[in-house]
């Protein structure tokens, strides 16, 4: 998968970042997190979540919010520090886009969640 960083935050030990990329036909959003919230959060130092959006998927977010310029535009959700890859997430949801959710850690565990049908 060919990906580019789109914003990094440290935060009292933690790290978090977003990367945009693709993978075959689909667009891929993944946040890499690591330090103590992840420990906390997932029993790991590490945790990588991924979004797949279809190439129609991503029309209909673009249609639906915009890319950049407004309050809630895709560039906003992917480097604002006050956004993560669940708002990403909870956004879709608001507008109708199916998307597929992956979620990886550093002992092969995964979760993944298949995009629904609308």
């Amino acid at each position: 998968m060919q990906e580019q960083a789109v914003a990094r935050f440290e935060h009292a030990g933690d790290v978090r970042e977003m990367f945009v990329g693709t993978d075959g036909e689909k667009i891929v959003v993944r946040e890499s997190v690591s330090g103590p919230s992840a420990v906390v959060a997932y029993g790991q130092e590490r945790r990588d979540l991924r979004v797949s959006l279809s190439p129609e998927a991503v029309s209909a977010l673009l249609e639906a919010v915009g890319f950049a310029g407004a309050p809630d535009g895709l560039w906003d959700y992917l480097t604002s520090e006050w956004h993560d890859i669940v708002d990403l997430m909870d956004l879709c949801d608001r507008r109708g886009v199916a998307y597929e959710f992956a979620s990886t850690g550093p002992g092969g565990d995964w979760q993944f969640r298949p995009a629904a049908a609308r």
